[in-house]
């Protein structure tokens, strides 16, 4: 396999776990509790109501969104930065670790919240870069041997 395959295919693997975390946030219940209601002296007690809410039903859609689709924009940054560009290219090497840098960020300063969460794509962004990097310090060693 290439070395550009494998740069294509890492940051496809971390736009696609982007989406992922991403619709599973929206879907799945996150949040769980227990409402109780107030007893009056001289009332029946009642029962504990529990019940689970979404991301986006506790904190909104306009607090959400950034946060979700932040991870998303990145990966696919990523993704276009591999298909579109050459492979020897520096803008390229420097685009994905510009990138990886500011997911592996995003990662650290949401960790309490959603961050841990966006680590596995962070990661295959990283990979992305380490490989779309190595391609041309490959091709730099060949050519100068042959030389």
């Amino acid at each position: 396999m290439k070395r550009r395959d494998a740069a294509v295919i890492s940051a496809g693997v971390a736009h696609a776990l982007a989406w992922i975390v991403g619709l599973l946030l929206v879907v799945v219940p996150g949040y769980q509790g227990v409402s109780v209601t107030l007893v009056t002296p001289g009332g029946i007690a009642s029962d504990s109501t529990r019940f689970t809410a979404t991301l986006i039903e506790v904190n909104g859609l306009g607090v959400v969104l950034p946060l979700l689709l932040t991870p998303v924009v990145l990966t696919g940054m990523g993704l276009l930065a591999t298909l579109l560009t050459d492979v020897g290219l520096a803008r390229r090497k420097v685009l994905l670790w510009v990138l990886a840098a500011l997911l592996l960020g995003f990662c650290a300063v949401s960790v309490f919240s959603v961050g841990f969460l966006y680590l596995p794509a962070a990661i295959a962004l990283i990979v992305s870069a380490v490989t779309g990097s190595r391609r041309t310090l490959v091709r730099k060693r060949v050519g100068q041997n042959e030389a």
